[in-house]
């Protein structure tokens, strides 16, 4: 499965029907991501692909010099762990 970055959306296509996602809005000016939601579908869950796809995130967001202001608590959960330096609260 292959994690890609689209336009306010990092995802993975589950299967032909279902894709897990992070949706985030860009704030050019202060350089920050701003996480809304993180949804991985009920059959897929406890499967490591929320993590997945924060890592992707982080990646763009580091690649990019932005920081990240998670709406969502699994992806400030997720930065408090591994990632703080990238957390703007």
């Amino acid at each position: 499965m292959e994690v890609k970055v689209e336009a306010g959306r990092v995802y993975i296509k589950l299967n032909s029907e279902e894709e897990a996602f992070i949706t985030f809005g860009v704030d050019d000016e202060k350089k920050v991501l701003v996480v809304s939601t993180t949804y991985v579908p009920e059959s897929h869950r406890g499967k490591g692909i929320a993590g997945k796809l924060t890592a992707k995130l982080v990646d763009y967001a580091q690649e990019n010099g932005y920081k990240i202001y998670p709406l969502c608590s699994y992806t400030l959960k997720y930065l408090q762990r591994n990632r703080p330096d990238l957390l703007v609260e």
